[in-house]
């Protein structure tokens, strides 16, 4: 066998083997689970927190506000959203479904703030103080 084609035959199988490695790991990436948490608070009091990487049924809450008004949140696999609200804006519903921390969902006029925590977001620093 020629010089050439041993170097054509590794540099194929070199480029196999990392095309092979990229795509185990984009796979588990995808699918591994975030630890997100979703807590669920009402008039500044945290009301319900859901563990949304083990939720693997879509189910529905509702929650009462004490001036009479409610909002109904749908609980998926990885993400938490307002699907009904008796709010006159609807903004809420509006904000779709959160699945990181970066916008929580909030209802005004029903005192309802939903925000998203990941595990690892838990463990940076926020701020330090001397």
């Amino acid at each position: 066998m020629s010089l050439k084609k041993r170097a054509i035959i590794l540099t194929a199988v070199i480029a196999a083997v990392t095309a092979g490695s990229i795509l185990c790991i984009i796979y588990m990436y995808k699918t591994a689970d975030t630890g997100a948490y979703a807590y669920i608070y009402q008039n500044d009091r945290i009301i319900q927190t859901i563990d949304l990487s083990g939720t693997h049924d879509t189910y529905r809450i509702t929650v009462e506000a004490p001036e009479g008004g409610y909002n109904v949140i749908e609980v998926r696999q990885g993400s938490i959203g307002v699907v009904e609200a008796s709010c006159p804006d609807g903004l809420c519903m509006n904000m779709g479904f959160i699945d990181n921390s970066l916008m929580p969902v909030t209802c005004l006029p029903n005192h309802l703030v939903i925000k998203v925590i990941d595990e690892e977001d838990d463990k940076e620093l926020d701020g330090v103080v001397y």
